[in-house]
């Protein structure tokens, strides 16, 4: 009689729970139960008495996390040891994860061996109330803003540095005395020594210069300090005797922000010196945010790149090598379910790679439909068969109403997708012993497919329900599955259209596809 623990394992990627499932077998660990969805996952917690959790973050209708406080809060599983896994690795993810009690905390890819070791430390601990909170297993890195700010504005600010530039000294130390309790104060008596300061390695965050200045006056300065790329940026205000509606606007053109007449009232100084430290500060950052998305913008182009073209040819090459492999008579039993495991994965990601690709070509304009003839009848009736497995755990029946054969001119890759799209979002929202229906219809020139389930569409967003991150009240939801089931449906000469009646509290889906005869 196996004696190994219950454990349970939930991911909504079927090759994720057999790869974590070979890892559990290698340890004789043989009483695994699996949940594709995190609601299947809470059936089997209420069915069978489980002693460890590994769960996917990311699942559909209920994620990992909402698992995991649903354990927390129920008392037979408050301590029971949790594993979640994700792609997330940001900081605000692992804080979420460790406030809710989670025992340890993987980040996709990681090894078997990992794994392995992770469970075999939380099945060795002392089990109870008693068992040690979570620690990362490396420091926290915290992520830095978008502009990368490592100070509030006003704190900034009052680090900022003032160069006076004066050849008389008691000018010089007057104006150091109004303003040395608020800024760094930096002195030049003349023009040379101001360029110096100004283009050394600390340079002042604002210049205050006089006009009227011996060998170069301060018009000179202000024009080779605007004609330096290390200085044209530092705010001037010109100080000086000279009031003349020619002098200010003479001062102005060389770029000067402001001008201010001697002798300065002390109030009015420091208030145009704070504006336009203000001023400044928000052009760098401007400046700098716009480096970022600049930045982002090449960096998101480099992973389209990477995703939709780079990584065609390893990913098939896994594929082809685990197909070359299986042909081998003398491959052991064991070896052959992993080579299984490692090419249903590669062929699975290859699709995603492919449909990624086309729906990139359908948004630039770019894609070119290949229309065959396809039998929807069988395609609908093989996607109904998978989604069947796939909600196993939802006392949700799928009707496919099929009347007579129908065809459809269309792309088979892509109706799959369409039509696997749509039904699972109608079994998700779908509640429990209710049912889904799918019917197939033909509409003079056009065949209709139609999908309905009991439950509306949220009144806020069905003016945008095919809309691009469109999403309300589904936990996990990105927003993605209707936008590209629109998309892929019209770059096939098709159209898509939603009806949802709260009267009858019930959502259609229907889809129209040219037809094929």
């Amino acid at each position: 009689m196996d004696t190994s623990p219950n454990i349970l394992v939930a991911d909504d990627y079927h090759q994720m729970r057999l790869a974590v499932q070979h890892v559990l077998s290698g340890m004789d660990l043989h009483n695994v139960h699996a949940a594709s969805q995190g609601l299947e996952a809470r059936h089997i917690l209420e069915s069978v008495p489980i002693s460890l959790v590994i769960a996917d973050w990311n699942m559909p209708g209920m994620t990992g996390y909402d698992l995991l406080r649903w354990c927390r809060n129920d008392q037979h599983y408050r301590d029971v040891p949790f594993i979640l896994l994700t792609a997330e690795s940001g900081r605000d993810f692992l804080g979420r994860a460790i406030e809710a009690g989670v025992s340890d905390y993987l980040v996709k890819p990681f090894t078997a061996s990992t794994l392995r070791a992770r469970i075999n430390k939380i099945l060795s601990a002392p089990p109870g109330p008693r068992r040690a909170p979570f620690k990362p297993a490396m420091p926290i890195a915290y992520e830095t803003p978008v502009l990368g700010f490592d100070a509030p504005s006003e704190e900034r600010l009052a680090r900022s540095s003032v160069l006076v530039v004066d050849d008389v000294a008691t000018n010089i130390e007057v104006i150091a005395g109004i303003l040395k309790s608020e800024y760094a104060i930096k002195v030049a008596i003349s023009g040379r020594k101001a360029l110096e300061i100004a283009a050394g390695d600390n340079p002042p965050d604002l210049i205050l210069l006089d006009v009227m200045m011996p060998e170069m006056d301060g018009y000179e300065v202000a024009r080779r300090l605007k004609a330096d790329a290390r200085t044209r940026d530092i705010p001037v205000i010109f100080l000086t005797a000279k009031d003349q509606v020619d002098d200010v606007v003479d001062g102005l053109d060389l770029g000067a922000v402001d001008y201010v007449v001697k002798p300065a009232q002390p109030a009015i100084l420091k208030a145009r010196i704070r504006t336009h430290l203000r001023l400044s500060q928000a052009n760098r950052d401007l400046k700098r945010q716009n480096q970022v998305l600049a930045e982002n913008a090449r960096l998101r182009d480099d992973i389209e790149r990477i995703t939709r073209h780079d990584l065609k040819s390893p990913i098939a090459a896994i594929a082809q090598t685990a197909d070359s492999l299986l042909l081998d008579s003398e491959v052991p039993p064991a070896l052959r379910d992993r080579l299984n495991l490692l090419g249903g994965a590669a062929s699975h990601a290859l699709e995603m790679v492919n449909l990624s690709f086309t729906l990139y070509k359908i948004e630039q304009g770019q894609y070119h439909a290949e229309p065959t003839r396809i039998d929807l009848g069988r395609l609908l009736g093989s996607v109904t068969q998978e989604m069947n497995v796939q909600f196993a755990w939802k006392p949700v029946m799928i009707v496919l109403d099929v009347p007579s054969a129908q065809a459809a001119l269309g792309e088979a890759a892509l109706c799959r997708s369409v039509f696997a799209n749509l039904l699972k979002n109608a079994v998700e929202a779908a509640p429990e012993g209710t049912e889904v229906k799918v019917s197939l219809l033909r509409r003079e020139h056009e065949v209709l497919i139609e999908f309905v389930n009991v439950g509306a569409v949220p009144a806020a967003i069905r003016p945008r329900f095919f809309e691009k991150y469109v999403t309300q009240g589904k936990s996990g939801g990105t927003g993605l599955g209707t936008y590209s089931a629109r998309m892929l449906t019209e770059a096939l000469g098709g159209r898509i259209e939603l009806h949802s009646d709260d009267a009858r509290v019930q959502t259609r889906l229907s889809v129209f596809l040219p037809a094929a005869d």
